[in-house]
């Protein structure tokens, strides 16, 4: 007799087929998504509406390909927004913190439905890092330092890189984001492919 399906690989189907009801069903097996409804976003940033709207169209972003680890950074990246979302008297609305208290929900939430550890692992560290490039506000490689070029080499940066380009599609007020996924993009294949890079990442 064959063990039952884990949560986990029933919640990521429903990721993966988006049929009818797939945002529902997984609100009603996580229920830390339920308050992403509501959670408001800058309009400048997040033209299409509230956290959990942006949530949804970067689990619907994924190709129909994505690997498991991909589709699960998707849907938890932002699940700290709730929690720490603030909106000023002058109109303005922050976030601060988002990913990193993002990323203890993220890994309580993991931890319940019994992922493999590795992969939760992999996808607390993205969620945790997601706005990396927000704190390091780089648009010139002459600026990275060597903690910098270490980040980018690290072998787990591929997964951010995907979900990077996935964000911005999600963010339909935002397309300049897609330029910076693409710029380190570029860095990756540097450390990947070029004598420099290689160095780099031996070194790093």
């Amino acid at each position: 007799m064959s063990e039952p399906e884990p949560t986990w690989r029933r919640l990521e189907k429903l990721m993966c087929s988006r049929e009818a009801g797939w945002w529902e069903q997984l609100v009603d097996a996580i229920p830390e998504l339920d308050s992403l409804a509501g959670t408001a976003q800058p309009a400048e940033y997040h033209a299409e509406g509230d956290v959990a709207e942006h949530t949804r169209l970067a689990v619907a972003s994924c190709p129909t390909e994505a690997g498991s680890e991909l589709l699960w950074v998707a849907l938890l990246h932002d699940v700290g927004k709730p929690v720490t979302t603030v909106c000023h008297e002058d109109g303005r609305i922050t976030s601060h913190d988002h990913a990193k208290v993002g990323a203890g929900i993220a890994d309580d939430i993991l931890l319940r439905l019994n992922f493999p550890d590795a992969s939760r692992q992999r996808i607390v560290w993205a969620v945790r890092h997601h706005t990396f490039h927000h704190a390091w506000n780089i648009r010139d490689r002459a600026q990275l330092s060597r903690r910098h070029w270490a980040f980018i080499s690290d072998e787990r940066f591929p997964l951010l890189l995907e979900f990077l380009r996935i964000d911005s599609l999600a963010s339909r007020g935002n397309p300049s984001q897609m330029t910076v996924s693409d710029f380190f993009r570029d860095l990756r294949q540097e450390i990947a492919t070029t004598p420099e890079g290689l160095s780099r990442r031996a070194h790093k």
